[in-house]
């Protein structure tokens, strides 16, 4: 029906958008009676329609259908449904299976989230197009109870609405709009994992001798930048020699468990540095992963996490508390102390990047931050010293 015959038809139906992006919906709104907006997807012409405007005019309730839900089932072009399709995207079976967990639990829960709260109606049940970035900001102020949150909420979100995009569901990304906190730090900054201080890591050396399972754990994560998933699965015969400007270098080469787009980025290689070496001097190489459980097994790196605050708290050094919102060490926090070390040292920005197993240099620049600038820049004179100090050639 056109505009014109629907006007006819029924006095008072205009079309109506809550933003130019989104769908197209029908409104009745007359002088001296309430304005109401007709189910979303129902038109002009249709005996549903017809009830409905009747309902209105009539100043009663329409009666509703008897309706019987499927398990599982989702209304179109709803939050859920599009979450249906990042789960079938190539994307979603590159992440590790750790993130795969975390962005389900996130998922669900924003899913049964009220859209006001003390209302049924629930963000899972309505149309992607129907969000806006306010009501993002105010989801915000709900999720920031927990500091980490938000951030992760985002991820999460971000996956929704690239597949909706895909689709034509809308044109555009609300989460692009907002200013996201990334932690709990001073004016909503940054913290993130706490990268371990020189006591902090005496006193865990201290209580840790050299080859036992948490001194390898530690210098993996410390002295090669390691993630807790590479860690776990590290094998001996992944200790290789290669050539390198004349000189033979010794280093762990393998493929990160973090999925990533490039495949050249998914090789990783770690030259076995003095500390690293001296660490792993004592181990017995007869065992297929590098770090063992005291009964000879690998760990999953999921388990990393629960025997370094095991370990931590053997040392007296403070771990995270949930409950008390304590943010203590951590296996990852060792990683990101190797990083600021990297930084320090004067490694340049590429070098950063693949030695940590980044893929962009934003994440360089991440895990960089927090570096003693007198350190880099004193790093940095040092090697232009070099660089310009002329060189003698003897000659005999």
């Amino acid at each position: 029906m056109t505009t014109d015959e629907v006007k006819k038809q029924y006095p008072g139906v205009t079309q109506w958008r809550k933003t130019p992006d989104s769908p197209i919906r029908w409104r009745f709104q007359k002088k001296g009676m309430k304005t109401t907006l007709l189910p979303v997807g129902v038109e002009p012409g249709t005996k549903v329609f017809d009830a409905a405007y009747r309902a209105i005019i009539e100043n009663r309730a329409p009666r509703k259908a008897d309706v019987v839900e499927m398990p599982n089932a989702t209304l179109p072009e709803t939050f859920k449904a599009a979450w249906k399709l990042v789960l079938q995207s190539q994307e979603w079976r590159d992440l590790a299976s750790d993130s795969q967990s975390k962005n389900e639990r996130m998922a669900q829960e924003f899913f049964a989230m009220q859209i006001v709260i003390g209302e049924r109606l629930l963000w899972g049940e309505v149309p992607v197009a129907d969000m806006t970035y306010e009501d993002l900001e105010l989801l915000i102020e709900r999720w920031e109870v927990t500091p980490s949150k938000p951030w992760h909420m985002k991820v999460m979100l971000r996956k929704i609405f690239f597949v909706a995009r895909r689709k034509g569901w809308r044109s555009d990304d609300p989460t692009e709009l907002v200013k996201w906190k990334r932690g709990g730090g001073k004016r909503g900054g940054y913290i993130g994992w706490k990268r371990w201080p020189d006591d902090i890591r005496a006193r865990f050396e201290a209580r840790h001798k050299v080859g036992s399972a948490a001194r390898t754990a530690y210098a993996l994560a410390l002295w090669a930048g390691d993630r807790r998933g590479d860690i776990a699965v590290l094998r001996w015969d992944q200790l290789i020699s290669v050539e390198i400007d004349g000189e033979t270098v010794e280093g762990f080469e393998f493929e990160q468990q973090k999925r990533v787009q490039s495949d050249e980025d998914m090789i990783q290689f770690r030259p076995l540095t003095k500390m690293l070496a001296e660490a792993l001097a004592p181990l017995d190489r007869s065992t297929e992963t590098v770090l063992v459980t005291a009964y000879g097994k690998a760990f999953s790196g999921k388990s990393l996490t629960g025997m370094m605050a095991h370990w931590c708290k053997q040392a007296g050094i403070p771990v995270s508390n949930r409950k008390t919102g304590e943010i203590g060490y951590t296996l990852h926090g060792l990683r990101k102390t190797y990083a600021t070390m990297v930084a320090e040292s004067g490694a340049s920005f590429q070098q950063q990047k693949d030695m940590l197993g980044h893929t962009t240099m934003q994440q360089v620049v991440l895990y960089a931050k927090g570096v003693d600038k007198r350190k880099t820049a004193t790093a940095g004179s040092r090697l232009l010293e070099e660089k310009q100090t002329p060189r003698l050639r003897v000659v005999k």
